[in-house]
């Protein structure tokens, strides 16, 4: 989201730095101001690590921290980051018009995004008028949302609440109209045992975005342990390129009783085809 013609005061900004300073606002595609932007799309395109964060004058002492100087791109390489996450904010944007659109009377309908880092899917469906939009996550996202709710005048929810992978649930967790999945399933032991806990609380409709195999049969595939979540004792250590196939996938919605099952395509403007491809967009709803 370009958020630039929405500041209304330089605190948001000075707040949205102190946010990006705690790795509370780096994930998503955001565009505060001409020298202050954040997204991961040209991790995606150009390899992790290459950077989430375009500020040029950010203090150079904090670049001294091995942990923070991690956010930062090197920039002169600043158009190619603009340009990456502008298409990962096109792909994010096809997505919630494609679920917006799908799913009827938006006014009507409750959502929820499971996973769902800084917020950009509960401020996108609020800003189109969504009777309640939720975000659930294991971090503690709470003043993010604080801050883009003041800045568009939202009412996104966000609850910090942990998904539990020895229960395969999140404690008291309600059931919604929609829920949403944006790379979650791939930082995942138990992807299947989730999906269905994300059936159970979706009245209607679910929406999946993540990395597949290319494998013909029902099969998953996953990456080494414990590269994200340090803590993650076995069996739910395997936090790295969790990959199902995508006919296991779909197989999963037909099982749960999804009757309607979408697969979503690249569009122009959108992420490059080599690494859409490798992914899954499918919104699949019950009837």
């Amino acid at each position: 989201m370009d958020i630039r013609p929405f500041i209304k005061e330089g605190k948001q900004i000075s707040r949205a730095k102190d946010l990006i300073i705690g790795g509370l606002l780096n994930y998503q595609p955001f565009i505060f101001a001409d020298d202050l932007e954040v997204g991961a799309g040209y991790e995606f395109i150009y390899g992790e690590f290459s950077g989430l964060v375009y500020w040029p004058d950010v203090n150079p002492k904090l670049l001294e921290i091995p942990e923070l100087k991690r956010f930062f791109i090197n920039n002169q390489y600043k158009d190619q980051f603009t340009a990456a996450n502008s298409r990962l904010r096109c792909m994010y944007e096809i997505f919630i018009e494609e679920i917006s659109n799908k799913i009827g009377d938006i006014s009507k309908k409750t959502f929820a995004d499971i996973g769902c880092s800084s917020g950009y899917f509960p401020i996108g469906f609020s800003l189109r008028g969504a009777k309640k939009s939720v975000g659930i996550d294991r971090v503690d996202y709470t003043e993010a949302f604080k801050l883009l709710n003041e800045i568009f005048g939202t009412n996104a929810i966000f609850i910090h609440q942990s998904y539990n992978g020895l229960l395969h649930s999140i404690q008291g967790c309600e059931q919604y109209d929609v829920v949403v999945s944006v790379a979650v399933l791939c930082h995942l032991s138990d992807p299947l045992q989730h999906l269905g806990f994300l059936g159970s609380i979706a009245r209607k409709a679910i929406f999946i975005w993540t990395p597949v195999t290319d494998d013909d049969d029902y099969c998953i595939r996953f990456g080494e342990p414990n590269k994200y979540y340090k803590s993650d004792q076995f069996p739910l250590c395997f936090d790295n390129k969790t990959r199902p196939s995508a006919r296991l996938l779909k197989k999963s919605f037909e099982l749960m009783g999804f009757t309607e099952i979408h697969e979503i395509p690249n569009k122009d403007g959108s992420m490059p085809d080599n690494f859409y491809n490798c992914h899954k967009a499918i919104f699949a709803v019950r009837p």
